[in-house]
């Protein structure tokens, strides 16, 4: 929970430099976000019903969500802009931790420096994610299969949480790959070694801390899905939500990175400009 609590407390430090970047592609994957299927199964869960069809599932949890070819393309468009202003993003939080200076000055010229990895990294993790969520989605389509309704609930909920630690298991992996290329200057396969060797220490503080983020952005989009009426505010607020999560992701890699490669962080203390 420390890095997950400084994340969060350097976003709403720096909120207007960092939340605007998150932002961008945020908005098209909340047009990606099935609330019609996410509320079908809820709906059906907390009223004694619980079940769905294999499509309806995926498309709850899947983010590029293969439900109609509109939705496909804004959930890609988010990610090909999610690579470009996380790129941005950790050009300005690496700058400002490191030196002490909160300015975007030279930020759009290291573009060219991050834009690579920045994108192998962020097709791996959706890569990843994806497939996640078709083995999710086949397997919670199992659990509905029995008559039973309470050994549905058992099953569905084993699998549910279960394959949460799974993904964020393998996330953790390779957590701090990508801060680990771009400043260290290390090779692909160098700087993931690097990053396996930082991260093994603290992997559970690590899992511990997405889970609470998982779980709390998971629980406010299940609300807005279910009980925020109209397309528009519903729309609006998991904007909201998806930037939050984005945000926090990236703050929290350069956080964990600084704090396991002993560098002291520049922004943390006072400077005089004159």
């Amino acid at each position: 929970m420390k890095y997950t609590i400084q994340s969060i407390k350097y976003l709403f430090k720096n909120f207007w430099y960092i939340f605007p970047f998150a932002l961008i592609p945020a908005i098209f994957l909340a047009f990606s976000l099935d609330k019609a299927a996410i509320s079908e199964l809820l709906t059906g869960y907390f009223t004694g019903e619980p079940g769905g069809a294999f499509s309806t599932i995926f498309h709850a949890v899947s983010v590029l969500n293969f439900r109609s070819w509109k939705i496909f393309f804004s959930g890609l468009a988010g990610v090909v802009l999610m690579v470009l202003c996380v790129a941005l993003m950790f050009a300005f939080i690496e700058k400002h931790m490191r030196i002490g200076k909160r300015t975007l000055n030279g930020v759009f010229s290291k573009l060219n420096d991050n834009l690579m990895s920045t994108a192998g990294i962020a097709l791996l993790l959706v890569a990843v994610y994806e497939l996640w969520a078709l083995i999710t989605s086949a397997l919670l389509f199992c659990c509905f299969l029995p008559g039973s309704i309470a050994a549905r609930y058992v099953l569905s909920v084993i699998v549910f949480f279960g394959m949460h630690f799974v993904l964020l298991y393998i996330v953790s992996i390779f957590y701090l790959w990508l801060p680990c290329l771009q400043i260290t200057g290390f090779r692909a396969f160098e700087a993931l070694r690097y990053s396996y060797q930082l991260v093994a220490p603290v992997k559970g503080k690590i899992i511990f801390g997405q889970c609470f983020s998982v779980a709390v952005s998971e629980i406010l989009l299940a609300l807005c899905c279910i009980f925020v009426p109209g397309k528009t505010a519903g729309f609006i607020l998991a904007a909201v939500l998806y930037a939050f999560m984005i945000a926090v992701f990236c703050i929290r890699m350069q956080v964990v990175y600084f704090d396991r490669a002993q560098i002291e962080r520049a922004d943390l203390k006072y400077y005089y400009h004159f």
